[in-house]
Formats: structure tokens, C-alpha cells, sequence
């Protein structure tokens, strides 16, 4: 019997057979190429949480001393919590300001002076640490200030910007979310993406900013009919205008608001057992001046006054462990990577500023240190220091119960003692004695030392999207309507 083969069939085996050995190959050299992922963290705790709240003022939250904004969750966190009641920011911009939060550096040495630049691919971020241990990194934005074309993504594996609030020129933009949007999206994340052995999550509220628009029912909250504003700080020089009267009850509004989808975020983490699984920790980027500071009223970045600088700072352990504790500690935003690093007991980064909290004996933390802040306001005319964008702007210095505060490009020097004058309405310049005298030059000397240490990272103003990043940052109210406030100027 002839047995006939079909040449050209075979030819096609041939063929399929060829091509399946090849993309056996480049798969197995995609493997070997790729990255392995890290083991599993087996320290002393299973997840990582940082909340930020951005332009959040401490004293609108009850847990903080207020006594009639409603802030029932935050509230209720704290009494969980290691309550850090001097905790301080370096910088009072966005983008600067998370930038040292996730460096642990200040903004003249990682780089970034303001809203608009981006973050060198050598900065060396808190994601990039918890990747590298062996968290799943995921991140969830409620604004475009921290959009990853400004490189603030460095380490995420998963990186949720989709905002849904149309408020650029023409209504095309997207720029922002709410907090209920916000807390949605990682609810949502979850339930599809379920509960990694060690995650680190990064959670982003916008609300209480301006133009101060909370959504019903808590419009109608604060005010005629609803509850009416009690020693409110920037009604101490006496009654307010409709309009300013309006933006304060306004920004109450949306501090209620924003609490309570922070509360359902946690009530989704203890369902799932995450939140006494972990470190989590609150924060704020800065404050607001509400017209109880000197600078433009209703905004930040101007200045280094506590109502902008004082900002929240709260320490929930697994299990809830030293709960409803003060810490009365000289604590800044660059502390919060070495304290996670300290506590998850990894290595400590190279060329961190900050210094770590000890959250197993809270009583180590009582040594005294200096501390130092910075404005980002105004633009371009001032930023003339070859060593650093911010240095002619307003700064601060802070040592004990005294803060220096010096705006060089208004030739203005001011000190005052913070335990009696947490308002900063008494400047001990205006009829100094000997020693306070002697104390404004130890602390002038220390605010240019540290000035001097200047050597930041290279950075650009984002010029890829132009006219679109300058659209969206003067819609959140960082960029006048003037482009001039907004050059690319070099690194």
C-alpha cells in the first residue's frame, strides 16, 4: 500500500511549529529579563496605609481641640491612634509637600519647589521602598496636582487617577474627584483585585479646597439653620464679610464631608481585616489660610505661618495599640519614611532629612530638634537664588517654643513664641529684648546653614503637556491666569 503525504500540510507544521519554538523563546527571555518580585514581608505588620488630606487644617477637627465642626470619623481614628499634636509640614504646596512625605527629604534636596514640576527618576520614593520589601503598591488620587506626569507614580503598580470633575477651561478637563468618588475607586480596586499578602496603599482626599463647594446635605450644614461657627480662628479680629463668612462655613462643609467617606474607607478595611493589620497613618499636605494669617486669604503656598504649616498628623498600630495617646514630640512630614522604615525594621534610604518616631517606646521621642518649612509663593520674579527656586520666599526655622520667620524678597524678619502665640499675632521683633535678640540670630544662623545645604535633584516645569498642565493647576487655583507665573524655567 502507497501511503501519498500532503508536502504542502506539512510545510505548515513545519511553519506553526517554528513559530511556537520562537515565542517559546522570547517568553522565556521576557522571564529572565524580568525583575523576579520580591518575597513576601514577613515583619511586624502586613499592610502600610497613608492617608492624605490635602489643605486640611488640624484645628477643624474635633480630635484636635475643635468644637463644632463634625468630624466623627477622624475623631474616632484618633482615639486609636498615636495623635501627633505638633506635627509640621516642610513645604505648603501640593506637590512639594507629597513629595517630602514620600522622600523623606526637604524640597531643596528632592527637587521639587512647587505644583507643575516633576519628581527626578532619583528620588527614591516610599512605594519604590514597600515594592522592593515586598508590598503590592497602590495608589488612588483625588487631584491632578499629583498626576503621574509629574513622575509622582514612582513605584506603583496600580495608579488611580481618574478624576471625574470637569472644571478646566470650557468644562473639558478632568481635574478632581470627591472624596466619595475616592473612596468608591478603592473599594471597588479591592473587591476586584482582592487583598494582597502586604499592601501598601495610598489613599488622596481633595475636598476641603478651594471653591469650597460641598455637595448637599452639607452645604446647608454649617451657618444660618445648621450649626454656627465657634472661636473659629479667623474670626478673632471680629465678623467676616458674607463672601469670607461663606468660604468658612463652606470649607467646615467639606472637612464633614471628607470624614465621613474617610469612615467608610475604614469601615471597608476592618471588614476585610486590613486596618488591624496595619500601619496607617493620616496626614495633611499643609493648611489653608482662612484670613486668620498674613498673605492672601483663602489659600496657601504664600507663606510659612502655622495655619499653613500646622498640620495633621495621626498613628493608628495594629490592633489599635497605643491607642488615644498624645505625642507632644517635634514631629515634620520628612519623618513619616523613616518611621515606617523604622518600624517595618527595613534599611533607612540614603540622604533622608527626617528622623524616625519610635512607636514601640513613644517616651524616646522627647528629644528636642530644629525644623524647617518653606513657602512656594509667588513665582518667577523671586526665584533668583542660584541655589535653590524657593530661597527668597518666605521661611521658617522652628527651635523649642520659637519660630523664625523670614520673607527675604520683602526684607521681612519676624519671631514669635509658639506655646503663648500659636496664632503668630506677636511679632517679639517689634520691641525685642537682649535675649530674644540673641535668639533670632542662633536662629537666623541655623535657617541659613540649612539654607546652604542646598542640592536639589534636577527638575522642569512639565513642558510635554504645556498648555494643558498650566489649564488644569490654574482651575485648582495654583496658577494665576497669566502664564508668566508658570515658566520652565531650567533645572
Amino acid at each position: 500500500m502507497t501511503i501519498k503525504r500532503d508536502r504542502k500540510g506539512s510545510g505548515h507544521a513545519v511553519a506553526w511549529i517554528s513559530v511556537g519554538l520562537g515565542l517559546l523563546v522570547v517568553a522565556i527571555a521576557v522571564l529572565m529579563t524580568r525583575p523576579a518580585r520580591p518575597p513576601a514581608y514577613t515583619g511586624p505588620v502586613r499592610h502600610v496605609i497613608v492617608i492624605s488630606l490635602d489643605t486640611t487644617r488640624p484645628d477643624h477637627l474635633g480630635c484636635y481641640g475643635n468644637t463644632w465642626v463634625r468630624t466623627p470619623r477622624i475623631d474616632a481614628l484618633a482615639g486609636e491612634s498615636i495623635l501627633l499634636t505638633d506635627y509640621m509640614t516642610v513645604a505648603s504646596t501640593t506637590l512639594a509637600s507629597h513629595t517630602s512625605l514620600f522622600t523623606g527629604k526637604y524640597p531643596h534636596h528632592h527637587g521639587v519647589p512647587r505644583n507643575g514640576f516633576v519628581v527626578h527618576d532619583d528620588n527614591l520614593m516610599l512605594a519604590e521602598i514597600l515594592g522592593r520589601a515586598g508590598f503590592h503598591t497602590a495608589g488612588f488620587l483625588a487631584s491632578f496636582a499629583l498626576d503621574r506626569r509629574f513622575n509622582f507614580d514612582q513605584g506603583f503598580e496600580h495608579f488611580d487617577e481618574n478624576f471625574n470633575i470637569f472644571v478646566g477651561q470650557n468644562g473639558a478637563d478632568q481635574n478632581q474627584r470627591r472624596a466619595a468618588a475616592v473612596t468608591d475607586a478603592v473599594i471597588d480596586y479591592l473587591d476586584t483585585a482582592g487583598v494582597p499578602r502586604n499592601l501598601f496603599l495610598f489613599v488622596h482626599y481633595f475636598d476641603p479646597h478651594m471653591p469650597y463647594a460641598p455637595p448637599a446635605p452639607y452645604d446647608a450644614m454649617y451657618g444660618p439653620g445648621g450649626i454656627r461657627p465657634k472661636n473659629h480662628p479667623a474670626l478673632t479680629a471680629g465678623p467676616a464679610s458674607p463672601e469670607a463668612m461663606q468660604k468658612l462655613l463652606g470649607y467646615a462643609g467639606e472637612t464633614t464631608y471628607m470624614d465621613e467617606h474617610l469612615g467608610r474607607l475604614l469601615d471597608d478595611l476592618k471588614r476585610r481585616g486590613v486596618l488591624d493589620e496595619a500601619l496607617l497613618i493620616v496626614t495633611s499636605d499643609h493648611g489653608e489660610n482662612l484670613g486668620d494669617a498674613n498673605g492672601p486669604a483663602f489659600d496657601h503656598g504664600w507663606t510659612t505661618y502655622q495655619a499653613l504649616m500646622h498640620a495633621v498628623g495621626i498613628i493608628r498600630l495594629p490592633q489599635a495599640a497605643n491607642g488615644a495617646t498624645r505625642l507632644d514630640c517635634d514631629a515634620a512630614s520628612i519623618d513619616v519614611v523613616p518611621t515606617i522604615v523604622k518600624y517595618l525594621g527595613l534599611e533607612l534610604p540614603a540622604g533622608v532629612d527626617g528622623r524616625p518616631l519610635d512607636l514601640a517606646d513613644l517616651s524616646r521621642n522627647a528629644a528636642p530638634r530644629t525644623r524647617f518649612g518653606e513657602a512656594t509663593k509667588p513665582w518667577n520674579e523671586v526665584e533668583t537664588d542660584p541655589r535653590w527656586y524657593n530661597t527668597r520666599k518666605q521661611r521658617c526655622v522652628r527651635t523649642g517654643d520659637h519660630k523664625l520667620v523670614r520673607a527675604d524678597y520683602l526684607g521681612r524678619e519676624e519671631l514669635y513664641d509658639i506655646r503663648t502665640d500659636p496664632r503668630e499675632r506677636h511679632n517679639l521683633l517689634a520691641a525685642p529684648t537682649p535675649d530674644l535678640l540673641r535668639t533670632a540670630g542662633e536662629m537666623r544662623r541655623a535657617l541659613e546653614e540649612w539654607t546652604d545645604t542646598a542640592d536639589p535633584l534636577p527638575t522642569h516645569f512639565e513642558n510635554s503637556y504645556y498648555e494643558d498642565t498650566v489649564r488644569r493647576l490654574q482651575s485648582l487655583g495654583y496658577l494665576s491666569s497669566g502664564t508668566e507665573d508658570a515658566d520652565d524655567e531650567g533645572d
